[in-house]
């Protein structure tokens, strides 16, 4: 029997600061979501919002059968800001950028609303920020999935699947439909990009994050993406189930 399509979606944004040039994007993530969790705290009546538990957290956990935790940079960023809202999001620095993950969702449709009731948060924490910053400075906040300069950041989806399917077959089939559905929903992009230096030149394209993978099947995230992320996290009942990882998609 099917198992319920239980899904979220975790989106990073790109992130400036308006009037620093010297400007750190690690300290402006962290105090655009302390702006937002200590002004929602003082709202509810109490100072601090629930942390996240990252005792079950293990991104390292291969699908394929091999863990490679030598591959993962150090795990300084469970110090980092990380906050459990009110409705259920967990808003977040991930590396370099504030990142906003829905709720888990029993429709697409419902993803979709948490995503956008995500959009609204970001432009709150924008809007409460410039009370921790030095005069004429402004924090910025984009929705996209790369900066430009050869520098790419995710709009992760994950859905709830059953055990019984056998990953193989989960990839042979996922592939080519992860592929071709940037045709209907690629965000584009102008221009073209590489982290490792020139490229051929592009006036557009239809997906934002093209440039950036290498690999069909993998574990990374950060580097030499896959199409097929193979990383075994359900959240879940590992017995039972398995969550499928896609970090193909553009914001």
């Amino acid at each position: 029997m099917a198992v319920a399509k239980v899904c979220g979606i975790e989106t990073e944004y790109g992130i400036i600061v308006r009037g620093d040039a010297n400007s750190n994007p690690i300290a402006a993530s962290s105090t655009l979501v302390n702006a937002y969790v200590q002004g929602l705290g003082s709202e509810v009546g109490r100072p601090r919002s629930t942390g996240w538990d990252f005792e079950d957290e293990h991104p390292d956990i291969d699908a394929r059968g091999n863990v490679t935790r030598a591959t993962y940079a150090p795990e300084v960023e469970v110090h980092l800001v990380n906050a459990v809202l009110t409705n259920g999001s967990r808003y977040y620095v991930d590396h370099a950028h504030p990142e906003l993950s829905t709720p888990e969702c029993l429709t697409a449709r419902q993803a979709l609303l948490y995503d956008r009731a995500g959009e609204e948060i970001l432009l709150a924490s924008m809007a409460a920020a410039p009370q921790w910053l030095e005069a004429g400075h402004e924090i910025v906040v984009y929705k996209n999935n790369s900066d430009g300069k050869g520098q790419s950041y995710g709009c992760h989806e994950n859905y709830l699947i059953s055990r019984s399917l056998p990953f193989g077959t989960l990839a042979r089939h996922a592939t080519t439909h992860l592929v071709t559905r940037s045709i209907f929903c690629g965000a584009g992009k102008v221009g073209a990009e590489s982290p490792h230096g020139p490229v051929t030149p592009a006036t557009f394209q239809i997906t934002q994050r093209a440039d950036f993978f290498e690999e069909e099947v993998g574990l990374e995230t950060t580097l030499k993406r896959p199409i097929i992320n193979t990383r075994d996290e359900p959240h879940a009942d590992p017995k039972k189930y398995r969550r499928l990882h896609v970090i193909i998609g553009d914001a």
